[in-house]
């Protein structure tokens, strides 16, 4: 497909919006009024804001708001939940609104362009590439700031505080500054600290002042990516975690379902294990509660079955029981389980737990998944999402496109202008790709210059067209030499996808053989040989 060829009637195709500039403030309290607005029926209020949102969204593509467009696309995102799956209020879609009342008056104070979530450095008078590149790909805006004379009104916006460690003897009073400026930044923001030195003195003097995170060089691109991910200034509870509660008493799932509603997590419940089994693999819980002793299988035969399939083995499992005897707890340990709650626990304190093992769940996850040099997925977990994409488009009856992307003439770029100007291309189309799709897209560097694009629910038709307008885009990117210069790249792609091919593997070699044939028609195009 050439670029005459790109039409802008279908919803998937990204668009460069060419209007005026709008006031947020305004566009954020009409999506307030529209929420409270309790005269008019539901259905009507989600379908008045649904259109607002859709508005928006063309907008701050226009505009190219990074943070804000992620911001209203998970709102368009809760949206569409509740029309499809009433909550019992809509007070997470109100969360979500308050964000982005947040965003809007930091666009109104602050004089950058776009109203990027802050990131505050100090040690250094610039930032080092790869720190640089990861921060824009994660919607920030970064800002150094004087330790001794901070800008209080920087504080309020600040999602992370980077200190750049060096070697001057006085560390001791930077970490003291560190601590006071800490106190004073959202309770959701976070530190992290970039050193040379990697010893226990370095580490210990880090913990001792708060820190909440030590990266030594050389800088691993993959969990920065991860950390900052998690770094963005929102409420605690803003990120909806999802939890699989298995217990024959269906009180149990009534009880627990209304306390965990009120703190957003989303609570899975079934009475029998091969149901529970199921449910694990269809709709990937960040933690499973078991209850120790049940009538079909007991709890600890049940952790024995999700520790041995591949999806479930590294998700944390947490038993819960009126057992008090040690030894059966210590048995149920060792058969998988990864802790052992008492089921007097206060909702309070079972709702941390599950928000704590989730968390460090989803860092490890992410870590593991993760390509070093993109922050994106990588070889393993970008073909493993084919195979559970699949599954999930054959059951749903629902299309699935995968694209195969590739850098032109790559070998040039490194043998004319060294790796780290190649190592900047990548990261230019990683962050093109990171940024402009859907966040349940899915996006990994597949090998090389080569990454891979997997779009659930998206016709091959569709998937040609939003590709193609994101190789127009990266045609005009330029990236910098190390003599000074600036290059620009291109890049081929072809798109195969369900039902045309059935299998992971024959999808993935269909959408290989149209990059090959995209390549040999001249390269800098998308092709398909799954139409009609």
């Amino acid at each position: 497909m050439t670029e005459d060829s790109i039409t802008s009637a279908d919803p998937l195709v990204y668009e460069d919006w060419g209007g005026g500039r709008i006031d947020w403030s305004l566009a954020a309290a009409s999506l307030r009024a529209s929420i409270n607005d309790t005269t008019a029926r539901r259905s009507t209020r989600l379908a008045d804001m649904h259109s607002q949102v859709e508005g928006l969204i063309r907008v701050a593509r226009g505009e190219k708001l990074r943070v804000l467009l992620g911001v209203l696309n998970r709102i368009e995102q809760e949206i569409e939940r509740e029309q499809e799956q009433p909550s019992a209020d809509l007070s997470r879609l109100s969360r979500l609104i308050r964000y982005l009342e947040r965003l809007a008056r930091h666009l109104e104070t602050t004089p950058e362009p776009t109203p990027e979530v802050i990131a505050l450095y100090t040690g250094a008078s610039e930032l080092p590439e790869v720190l640089a590149d990861s921060l824009r790909r994660n919607g920030f805006g970064a800002h150094p700031i004087d330790l001794e004379d901070p800008d209080p009104g920087l504080l309020e916006h600040t999602g992370i505080l980077i200190y750049l460690a060096d070697d001057e003897p006085d560390q001791a009073h930077k970490f003291e500054r560190l601590t006071d400026l800490k106190n004073r930044m959202s309770a959701c923001a976070q530190t992290l600290m970039i050193s040379r030195r990697d010893d226990f003195s370095v580490r210990a003097a880090a913990v001792r002042a708060g820190i909440d995170h030590v990266i030594t060089h050389p800088i691993d691109s993959a969990r920065l990516n991860t950390l900052l991910a998690g770094a963005r200034v929102t409420e605690h509870d803003d990120e909806q975690i999802t939890v699989l509660l298995v217990d024959d008493m269906a009180t149990a799932g009534i009880y627990w379902r209304k306390q965990f509603a009120r703190e957003n997590v989303r609570l899975l419940f079934q009475t029998r294990p091969e149901a529970a089994f199921e449910t694990a693999l269809n709709e990937f819980p960040d933690v499973i509660l078991l209850d120790l002793y049940m009538p079909e299988m007991d709890g600890m035969d049940l952790a024995r079955i999700f520790r041995e399939h591949p999806q479930l083995s590294d998700v944390p499992i947490l038993f819960m029981s009126t057992e008090e005897r040690d030894q059966y707890r210590l048995e149920a340990k060792l058969k998988g389980g990864d802790d052992f709650l008492n089921k007097s626990i206060s909702a309070e304190d079972l709702i941390r737990m599950v928000r704590y093992r989730a968390q460090r769940y989803r860092q490890a996850r992410a870590e593991r998944i993760t390509d070093s040099l993109t922050g994106l997925m990588n070889h393993r977990a970008i073909t493993q999402m084919v195979d559970n994409e699949l599954d999930r488009s054959i059951r749903q009856e629902q299309p699935l496109s995968v694209v195969m992307i590739d850098i032109d003439h790559f070998k040039q770029v490194n043998d004319t202008h060294g790796h780290p100007t190649g190592d900047r291309v990548i990261r230019g189309l990683s962050t093109l790709l990171n940024t402009r799709l859907r966040k349940y897209d899915g996006v990994g560097r597949y090998g090389g210059e080569e990454f891979m694009v997997v779009l659930p629910a998206t016709t091959p038709e569709n998937a040609v067209k939003l590709i193609d307008r994101l190789r127009i885009q990266f045609a005009d990117e330029r990236f910098e030499t190390d003599d000074g210069k600036t290059i620009g790249c291109r890049f081929s792609a072809g798109v195969a996808g369900y039902p045309a091919h059935v299998t992971p593997q024959e999808i993935i070699n269909a959408a290989d053989e149209a990059l090959y044939a995209a390549k040999q028609a001249g390269r800098n195009r998308v092709e398909t040989r799954d139409t009609g």
